[in-house]
């Protein structure tokens, strides 16, 4: 896909989303140079929302996980929830009755909110390898922005192999094996390589350094690798501005508008590997 029609997409996007938000009931434009300014429809007199400080502030789930689950005990599921907001949101998975999903086999996934221009879609997945000895438990993704939040929430059904899932019509199985046919606790206890966290859009000030995370849980610990649109592995000598974490998080220091594009996040491990792709966007600040 040529950087034209990765134009035409991403500006298309931003304005549906931005405007179906009704953020302090302004229309937003994406100008063709990258700048987000009010509309000829906004009412007169009204600041830009262009400046860090005064662009109108939103959190939504866009994609929520399914109602329902089933989990066969012994098999792992996953539950996926996507979230765009301005400032970047937070991200948090909790279950019961408000605690933090955090043990061992499932993976919390949390983003720092230290970039105020930003306007990011996340797509953060929990991974679930263990069911709980009740009959059912519900997860509840939490998205957080400027003091506003989004939730959605899943009821996981725990059953035994080979029960009948009973006469709901609503409900869905969702990756119920984890390796190939068999449950996650064989084979040595190896894990799959699966990306629980990256950013799916990003727009950004130019001049700024984003972060863009990749997180990833598997058995062994998965190596993060970053690859630009052709394929070649970002974050070598070749440009300082591009830099790799050991925690996997990709660094574009001093955003250009040349930066702009998909940058891709492979996670492997000894017996799998998993992809994401981020599409970047440096938008010029009013």
């Amino acid at each position: 896909m040529n950087c034209d029609h990765h134009l035409f997409i991403v500006a298309a996007l931003t304005v549906a989303l931005l405007l179906t938000t009704g953020c302090n009931g302004r229309a937003v434009d994406l100008d063709a140079d990258g700048t987000i300014s009010a509309s000829s429809g906004a009412s007169a007199g009204s600041p830009s929302v262009g400046g860090p400080s005064l662009r109108p502030t939103f959190v939504k789930i866009t994609s929520p996980p399914p109602a329902r689950v089933a989990q066969i005990r012994g098999t792992t599921v996953e539950l996926e929830c996507e979230i765009m907001g301005s400032p970047t949101p937070t991200v948090q998975w909790v279950h019961g009755s408000g605690q933090t999903a955090d043990w061992e086999d499932i993976s919390v996934n949390v983003i720092s909110e230290d970039t105020p221009t930003s306007v990011a879609r996340v797509v953060s997945r929990l991974v679930i390898d263990r069911s709980s000895r009740a009959s059912q438990t519900t997860y509840t993704c939490i998205g957080r922005s400027a003091g506003q939040l989004a939730m959605a929430s899943t009821v996981v059904y725990h059953v035994d192999a080979g029960s009948r899932l009973g006469n709901y019509s609503d409900l869905l199985l969702l990756r119920p094996l984890a390796s190939g046919g068999a449950p996650a606790h064989t084979f040595m206890n190896l894990k799959n390589a699966r990306i629980t966290l990256h950013y799916k859009t990003l727009f950004e000030n130019m001049g700024t350094t984003v972060v863009l995370p990749c997180k990833a849980v598997g058995r062994p610990v998965p190596e993060i690798t970053w690859l630009n649109e052709d394929g070649n592995v970002v974050g070598s000598l070749q440009d300082p501005r591009y830099r790799t974490l050991p925690t996997g998080e990709l660094i574009i220091t001093s955003l250009r508008w040349t930066d702009m594009g998909s940058y891709t996040c492979v996670a492997k491990n000894a017996i799998s590997k998993d992809e994401s792709e981020t599409f970047v966007y440096p938008i010029r600040p009013n």
